[in-house]
């Protein structure tokens, strides 16, 4: 027998897996398995850990849109974010805790990096295929990193920096 819950997770499986078309193999499949994981675990009581999912599903939605663009989605001359800048992404989203990505938003780059904006503070970051940078605008003075290697944990302690978490 069906309950709610199992409808409610096979209905946003397929929201999800709609989304996913045209995306590459390797990415479909890590964001498949990230979203089954995180909807049958997910049994959030209180008003922050609803906030935390919230928060994780706008960003995973918004992820998967951009995942489809298209060449020149801008109407211009846009690419499309690389293979490489969704693949490391779905690898972030896969290893974060959800706290980290409250007040965080992002953004796909005419040249096929994503940005990562926090609402936070004024602070973002650019990620590329091997690697990203980031700044942090406090009290007129902005500051951060240019070209720094990609891992899966230099980015998420980054995205704890200008989420304000460091």
């Amino acid at each position: 027998m069906a309950t709610a819950a199992t409808l409610n997770y096979n209905s946003e499986v397929g929201m999800y897996w709609n989304l996913l078309k045209g995306v590459s193999s390797t990415v479909k499949s890590a964001l498949v398995n990230l979203l089954q994981d995180s909807l049958k675990s997910e049994k959030k009581s209180d008003a922050g850990k609803k906030q935390e999912q919230k928060s994780y599903y706008d960003i995973l939605n918004k992820f998967l849109t951009y995942s489809n663009y298209r060449e020149k989605w801008d109407g211009v001359s846009a690419v499309p974010l690389t293979e490489k800048v969704k693949a490391n992404f779905s690898d972030v989203l896969n290893k974060i805790d959800k706290r980290y990505l409250e007040g965080l938003t992002i953004f796909p780059e005419i040249n096929g990096t994503l940005l990562i904006d926090s609402t936070v503070q004024e602070a973002g970051i650019c990620l590329g295929d091997d690697a990203f940078s980031y700044f942090i605008t406090e009290n007129d003075e902005v500051s951060g990193q240019d070209n720094i290697p990609y891992s899966t944990e230099a980015l998420i302690d980054t995205i704890k920096t200008i989420n304000g978490y460091k």
